[in-house]
Formats: C-alpha cells, structure tokens, sequence
C-alpha cells in the first residue's frame, strides 16, 4: 500500500527504460536495510561487524544489531506482553489478516504487477541474520560526494539473496544496460553504470554495498587493528548505549567530522566551540538497547578526561536519593539529582571568559546590581548556602481535589542562616515587583504546627483581580521547601510528621526503574506514564466507540478498524511502565538516557512510515484500494458554506459543487492507475478500456452524471495526460469539463 505513491512518483521522473531499471535494483537492495523485521531463529549469530571492515577514521555508522535475536528479546518485553493479550487480538488480528490479504492478491492489489516482486523481496528478508549497517566513511567536500558502505548479513543464505538479486537484475535489465554484472575473485559483483557510482558483493555472510569499488574491496580486505571496531572511543559508546542488548546504534565520530568541516568555520565559531569543549569531544552516539521489560535509548557525548568547556563544569556525583522520602507514593513527576551551586557563577565566568573575555565585566555588573536592589549577596548567601541535593515533584493531593502538588526542594548547609538570607531575598523580590506598579507583592509568615511558613502574595495593582496562587517555602530540616500554595505546604509538614516509610520509594514500577539506573548517573527523572493513560486511553477510547464507527472508514482506509474490539483501561495499563530518565555529567562525558516501555526508536519509524507515502506522493491524494472492485457511486452531499463567501447554487447545465468535487476525485484516482499501467506496461494504454482488459482495474466509474470518462494524451513521448469527464452537460470540450491535474 504505501510503496505504490512512490512508483507512481518515480514512472514520472524516470525518461527511460535504463535509468528505471537502475533505480529498481538500488530501491530493493537499499530497502532491506530499512523494511527489516525482527525475526527469531535457532542458529546462532555468524559474527558480521561492519565496524570491524571500515577505519576508525570513520565519519559515522548507524546499525541495527542481531536481528536474528532480536524477536527472542522483543518477547520478553511489556509491550509484547500487551499484544499477547487476548482482548488486544482481537482489536489487532483482523488489521493484520486485512493486510496480509490485500499484499497477497496480485489482482487486488495497490502494487498492481509488482505483487510478486514484493512478496519475493520479503520473503528474503526473513533471511537477515545478524548486523544491518551503514557507514559514512568519508565526504570528498569538493563534489559534495560521500564515500560510503551497506551491509547486510545473511548469515547462511546470503547466496539466496544474491541469486534473487541477480534474476531481478535479467528481468528489469535484461540486456544489462543499467546495471553489470560480472564475476571476480570467486564471487558475483553488481555495478550501476548510469548515475552514482554503485557497486554490491556477498562477503562471508553479507551483502554489501558501497559507493565506489575501491571502497568496496576496502571492506573485503578489512581494516584490522585500525578499524572502527579497534576503537576505544566506539567501543566505550558501545557499551554505554547498551553492549549485548544494544538493537540500534548510530554513531559519529566526532573529530572526524569537525576536522572535515574545520576549513569552511570562522574564527569567532572555533574560539566558541573550544571554549565549550567542542574539541574535547570524541564522539556522539544514540542508541536503544533492551533493558528488563522495557526499552533504553540513549544520547550520549563522549568526552574522556575532558580539561575544559562544558563538560567538567557541569560534573555531578552519583544519584542518591535523598528528597526522595518527602515524595508521595501518587506523584506522576519526580526528578532529583545534585547541583553544585557554589561553583556555578564561577564556573559561568570562567567559561564566558573564554568566549569574550569583556563580558565577564558586564556580568559582574550586573550581579552587583541585583544583589544591591535584593539585599543579599546571591554568590554568597544563596548559592553559596545550598549543599547541592535539588529535587522536585508534581502529585495530586492524596486527600481528593485537583488543584495538582508542585513543590521543589534544595538542601542547605545551614538552615538558620539560610532562612534568614532567604527571607531577605523574598523581601527584596517583592518590593522589585511592586515598584512597576502593576502587582502589589508582600511576604508574612504563619506559624503552622510549630513550623515557620513563609508566604509570598501579590495582588494585581488595578482592580481587584488575584495572581492564582501564592508561593510558599520553608526550611524543613536541612531542606528549603518551596511551592505553589501553602495549601501544598501544610500537607508536606503533615506527611513529614507520620513514620517513615512507603511513599514512591515503595511503588514497585519506581523500584524497577531505580534498578536499572545506568553506573555513573547523576539524576533520575520519573514520569508516571499510567497515570498519563487514566487521561488520555479512558478519554480517547470512548470518544472513538461514541463518534467512529467501523463502516464510517470503510472507504479510506482497506480494513476494518473496530474500536469497540479496543481493551480495557484495565487490561492495558499494567504493560504501560513509567518512564524513567536518567542524566549523567562525569568524566566520560553527558549521556540523557531514558528507560520506558516503547522505544524512541520505534516512535520514530513508525511516525516515518505514516509520513514518508505522503511525501513521496507530494501531497496528492492515494488511491481507494477498494475502488478497482465496484464504482464510486456516493449521492451529492449539500456544500458547506464559506464564511463571508456566497453558496454555490447549481443552474441549468450546472453541476452540484458536490458532483463537481466527486468527478474531480474520481479523475485523480483514475489517473493514478494509468500511472501503474505505465510502470508495468512501459507504454501508454489505447485507452481506459486497457486499464480493465490488462487487470490493472478491475472496473472503471462513471462520472456523477452517468457518463463514461475519457484519456487524454497530451504527449505520448513524455507520457503527459488527463482524464477528462464531460462534465454535466454532457459534452467534451465546454466549459464545464473535468479533468485530472497532470
């Protein structure tokens, strides 16, 4: 279904026979690197690194590891645990029996001709073993050319995939004009000789594909103790985005890369990038990993023993948890970590420094300024009083309601003296705001069970309009509390009283998530993505049983979406895991990684599977894969009005908008299939008839008023035309004819 706007929109591109046949073969040899399935198999892996083929000078690879074991994994997962689910089959079964049908009637089909091709083409990806790669080995920046390398492994039917490769090559190439075939050194070679310089061989288990021979021997021979795969740099990516349970990788090689670029920087750019530790860093990598019943995806800069920039400024200790006892067992948000506050405004300096060394004048200047109209020295007395724990969270109140619990938390050194700077501080705030004259902003305290709560109101200078909430600290213990209301407040007091225990620090999906915090993270991050689900699946689902009925799609969409079949809220949300995100500044460098029960990965191929057939189609609509079996009759439908715009009242000779718009459609459509008839014909059909004599569709409509339409070729040679309906009035060539866009 989604390949056939993209034949269309190639047949009209291509200008001969040749150049189509060249791209055919390079589409189906490209597209097992991004159609591939994981798929379970007894055999063991064959070993194929592509990494261990290209240099260590290398610009970038992105691979997909160990599909062979990739479904053995899959299954292990929450997600896949969901899809087991017998309600979930029964929503998901008839979807994928619809497809599975509509790929395997060549008749019915949207691939018209090209059916067995593309059954044939899947059925020899279900032979991918192991590794599935591509490396950008080098960019000749002169003629913007890059110099890289596709694998594929097979493992022990690598020689399946060749041979199937070669019969397409003899049937869409048959007098080899486009495409050479040849043998060397004991094996088969491909080689595109129209367009990019492309050239393919099996090595070992793999298919393997490169822009220029010379490349391509290369990898036959092997890098060695220089590969990419040697690499220290890689290997310790490698390993932080995932090791043995790595699925996905993509890596670059950083220095490589700034070296390739460093020429065409202005001076200002090199002294900013140094200055942030740019040329500190070694590599940059994103990878998804399998990690207990969830996923990993990791973002992570490589940076060993980095002496400037960024990077060892920001350097936090391990996670511990220690605002974690505050938190309650219902809060959808969490977030802790450590923050060397002290060293912060010296750290900034030093590297603005850097960059323009002027401007750490200005920003003492400025500091300077703020503290005389705070009244306090915020180096000193704020920064310099935080012992660096921070943490965070958002939770409904556990006694009912629904104004939400936001409340922040920063350790102190010493909670007296900091109390009193910080009380200063607030003043200060509120007199700054009042002098604009719009708020009236004031501090007081209230004595709450023995503990001094300190309020920040402000009311709006006009009128008699209030700021919806008051801010609100304390110091509970060696900690500044802070939040939104001192409703908030009077609760976190109250829960600080009751014994310890219980809370987030006892939900089991918090704990599976604290076991698998990466070595090294500084901060965790915990998103509570059921209680995300209790909003958006409790809400949409009946919303979509209510409003979308099955028959309604009927037309669009080539099966039956029954939303009544949709699970319960209750059967899905134990597979929906929290999400959990870690963050890491040490001396290796900054890594992001987030552990939660759908990849970032997979959210994103699936997002690129719905958008690229657009694309590709440019817009245009797709054509109904139902609409070959019977006519597209539908009864005039009432325009909508236009706004500010007169409605179209239909005369004498006239058409309904409606028809108007339906023949126009109907047009688009049939054009679509004289497409398809090109693409497998390579000519131009007589007329509409051979669209339904040659099986390409298998009935053609009439048009809104009972009439047949009409091919039109405007230039055989540059396979331009329309189709055309008379239009209402019945006859061709008046002013109310209809045609197809082309």
């Amino acid at each position: 279904m989604f390949l056939q706007p993209w034949l269309l929109h190639k047949q009209v591109l291509e200008e001969n026979d040749m150049r189509l046949a060249k791209h055919w073969f390079c589409v189906v040899a490209l597209a097992a690197f991004f159609v591939a399935l994981p798929r379970g198999y007894a055999e063991p892996r064959d070993g194929w690194s592509l990494q261990a083929r290209v240099p260590s000078s290398s610009m970038a690879m992105i691979s997909i590891e160990d599909v062979a074991g990739m479904t053995a994994k899959f299954e292990k997962t929450a997600i896949a645990g969901l899809f087991r689910e017998p309600e979930m089959q029964a929503f998901a079964k008839p979807i994928g029996e619809a497809l599975q049908k509509l790929l395997e009637s060549e008749r019915g089909s949207p691939f018209g001709e090209a059916t067995p091709l593309v059954m044939k083409l899947l059925e020899q990806l279900a032979n991918l073993r192991g590794q599935i790669a591509v490396a950008l080995v080098d960019v000749d920046m002169g003629q913007e050319m890059p110099r890289a390398v596709v694998s594929m492994d097979f493992g022990p039917h690598v020689g399946d995939f060749a041979t199937f490769l070669d019969a397409m090559r003899k049937e869409i190439d048959p007098e080899s004009r486009g495409i050479r075939a040849f043998e060397k050194d004991g094996r088969m070679w491909w080689q595109v000789q129209d367009g990019p310089p492309i050239t393919a061989t099996t090595v070992d288990t793999a298919f393997v594909l490169a822009t220029d021979a010379t490349l391509l021997e290369g990898v036959i021979a092997g890098a060695g103790e220089s590969s990419l795969a040697a690499s220290a740099d890689f290997n310790s990516v490698r390993t932080r985005a995932g090791g043995d349970q790595l699925a996905v990788l993509a890596y670059a090689n950083v220095p490589a890369i700034v070296q390739k670029l460093a020429p065409e920087m202005p001076e200002e750019m090199h002294r900013i990038a140094n200055a942030l530790g740019l040329d500190t860093l070694r590599a940059a990598a994103y990878g998804m990993a399998f990690s207990g019943d969830g996923f990993m995806d990791s973002f992570i800069l490589h940076a060993p023993d980095a002496s400037h920039g960024i990077v060892p400024l920001l350097e936090m200790p391990s996670y511990e948890p220690q605002a974690l006892a505050r938190v309650p067992a219902n809060a959808f948000y969490y977030e802790e970590g450590a923050v060397n506050f002290a060293d912060l405004l010296p750290n900034i300096r030093k590297l603005v420094g850097q960059v323009e060394s002027n401007a750490v004048e200005g920003m003492d200047e400025g500091i300077k300024h703020l503290n005389s109209m705070l009244g306090v020295d915020i180096e000193r007395d704020i920064l310099g009083g935080m012992a660096g724990g921070a943490g965070s969270y958002i939770a409904m109140p556990e006694t009912g309601g629904l104004f939400p619990e936001l409340v922040v938390m920063l350790q102190v050194k010493d909670p007296s003296v900091f109390e009193a700077s910080f009380e200063r501080m607030a003043r200060g705030i509120a007199g700054a705001a009042s002098e604009e004259g719009d708020i009236i902003a004031s501090t007081r305290t209230l004595d709450y069970r023995g503990q001094t709560l300190h309020l920040f109101e402000m009311q709006e200078a006009r009128g008699d309009d209030v700021v919806p909430f008051t801010p609100t600290w304390a110091l509970l213990d060696d900690w500044l509390v802070i939040t939104l209301v001192p409703h908030t407040m009077k609760e976190v007091v109250l829960r600080g009283k009751t014994p310890a225990g219980g809370g987030l620090a006892a939900q089991e999906d918090f704990q599976s998530l604290r076991r698998v915090v990466p070595q090294g993270a500084g901060e965790l991050t915990y998103i509570d993505l059921q209680a995300a689900l209790n909003l958006i699946y409790d809400t949409a689902v009946p919303v979509l049983q209510t409003a979308v009925k099955p028959n309604v799609m009927g037309r669009e969409v080539p099966f039956t979406l029954d939303w009544a079949q949709l699970p319960a809220a209750r059967t899905v949300r134990p597979y929906f895991r929290s999400l959990g995100i870690y963050t890491t500044w040490n001396k290796d460098g900054f890594a992001i990684q987030m552990h939660g029960p759908v990849p970032l990965a997979g959210v994103m191929m699936v997002a690129a599977a719905v958008a690229v057939p657009f694309m590709a189609m440019g817009g245009r609509s797709m054509p109904s894969p139902g609409f070959r079996a019977r006519e597209v009759r539908r009864m005039p439908r009432a325009p909508r009005p236009v706004p500010d715009a007169p409605v179209p009242v239909p005369g004498p000779g006239k058409g309904s908008p409606a028809d108007m718009r339906m023949a126009r459609i109907q047009a688009e459509q049939i054009s679509s299939y004289v497409r398809v008839f090109l693409l497998a014909k390579k000519r131009m059909p007589g007329s509409l008839d051979d669209l339904v004599k040659e099986n390409v569709a298998g009935s053609l409509p009439m048009d809104p008023w009972g009439n047949s339409f009409k091919l039109v070729i405007q230039d055989a040679k540059a396979r331009k035309f329309v189709v055309r309906s008379a239009g209402p009035d019945g006859s061709f060539g008046t002013g109310d004819d209809v045609q197809s866009s082309n």
